[in-house]
């Protein structure tokens, strides 16, 4: 089992959850990843396909995948995380509710147990409002770079004409960033 399998079930273990924990996408570098992506929170579709992807069945997870395509960012360079790594809605599992800053404070141990499993971390994008909530607590956790950039939820997409083009942008910026120290 990889550490982030363990980590994981950890989790699953500790909040006495099991497939409302998402898993990492074992298509993405996980463990090697250069850049984590943290969201708010696992949606439905995640919880249905048992893993964080930009492959899920969804809107926000094509857009997060083209943003990424257009900025030239290959999936072995990341992890895509949430910030509330487990799903918040209704027990039919068709509905999430917002991430609460409550649920967010409870979760902030194991973003930072998270990131130090991630021996190749070289920045962390904050994706969406939600996940900023974790900035402060990073900014002392973790030496790495932090960035932030608009959720890529249909309604935020939608809502501003400039969302996708500055999420391009920072995970641009993101890109530039870890190949500075490349030789």
């Amino acid at each position: 089992m990889s550490q982030l399998e363990s980590f994981v079930e950890k989790i699953r273990s500790e909040q006495n959850l099991g497939i409302e924990v998402p898993g990492f996408d074992p298509k993405n570098g996980n463990e090697k990843a250069r850049f984590l992506l943290i969201l708010e929170a696992p949606g439905a579709k995640a919880v249905k396909t048992g893993v964080i992807s930009f492959d899920n069945p969804d809107f926000t997870a094509t857009n997060l995948k083209r943003q990424l395509e257009v900025a030239g960012i290959d999936r072995s360079e990341i992890a895509i995380w949430n910030v509330v790594p487990w799903y918040l809605g209704n027990d039919e599992k068709t509905k999430i509710r917002p991430a609460k800053t409550r649920d967010i404070s409870q979760c902030l141990g194991y973003l930072a147990e998270l990131v130090s499993l991630l021996n190749r971390l070289e920045c962390v994008v904050l994706v969406g409002a939600a996940a900023r909530k974790a900035h402060v607590h990073l900014s002392y956790t973790t030496k790495v770079r932090i960035l932030s950039c608009h959720h890529p939820s249909p309604r935020v997409m939608n809502h501003s004409s400039d969302a996708a083009r500055d999420n391009i942008a920072v995970f641009k910026a993101m890109k530039a960033s870890g190949m500075s120290g490349v030789s």
